[in-house]
């Protein structure tokens, strides 16, 4: 038998996975887990999953961090992310972080079968260029809420990255960064370039920009959760 962890928020959307699986396969198993703390205990507790498919945005752990998460509990399980981002960075460190596929939600039903298909084979699925985005920030910086490709990119900054991005929103300029977290400046200049490009923008002013619009959809978000 074949058995595959369904990962994701909506159940909806788990029970149409579950349908089309068992279109394809006589006999198969579905387990589903609602949020990452579910996906993590299905994965702990159960010997014969073959195939897990992970959803990016569910409570509990987002991002890339979900995917090297269950990477590191279960190696040998593969993981596939199923995912409505078509966002090309995000399917770059998805793949980096150990994912053997990368299934666009926009897919119609019959190409989701066939993805699955080919991974469960054996084989690796990456969309094509058709099928995923590749705007870069400059073109959306006038927007005032930043969207879930956009907030999953922040989520691919290292804790370093983070504090020197933090640093950088209080004005400080390189040489200033590389005294305030004792490292060499060409340190800090790499991590510069790194963000940036993880942010999908050329100039630190954009950086700082994206981040502070980050922290207030945060904190918004936070509130959110808090009220009764």
């Amino acid at each position: 038998m074949t058995t595959v962890l369904v990962a994701d928020d909506h159940p909806l959307f788990r029970e149409a996975i579950a349908d089309a699986l068992r279109t394809m396969f006589d006999r198969v198993g579905v387990l589903e887990a609602g949020s990452m703390t579910e996906a993590i205990d299905q994965v702990a507790n159960a010997n014969d999953i073959d195939l897990v498919l992970l959803d990016l945005r569910m409570p509990g752990m987002s991002g890339v961090k979900g995917v090297r998460t269950l990477r590191r509990r279960r190696p040998d399980i593969p993981i596939a992310v199923i995912s409505a981002l078509d966002d090309s960075m995000v399917v770059q460190q998805c793949f980096d972080a150990g994912a053997i596929g990368y299934i666009p939600k926009s897919l119609p039903r019959a190409g989701i079968a066939d993805a699955i298909q080919t991974i469960l084979d054996g084989g690796s699925f990456t969309p094509n260029d058709s099928q995923i985005g590749h705007t870069r920030a400059e073109e959306t910086d006038d927007s005032e809420e930043l969207d879930d490709a956009m907030r999953c990119r922040f989520e691919l900054l290292t804790n370093q990255q983070w504090k020197v991005l933090e640093l950088m929103a209080q004005g400080l300029l390189n040489k200033q960064i590389a005294y305030a977290i004792d490292v060499q400046l060409t340190t800090v200049k790499a991590h510069v370039s790194s963000l940036l490009q993880k942010l999908g923008v050329s100039r630190r002013t954009q950086a700082v920009i994206l981040y502070q619009k980050y922290c207030r959809q945060a904190s918004l978000s936070d509130r959110g959760n808090q009220r009764p």
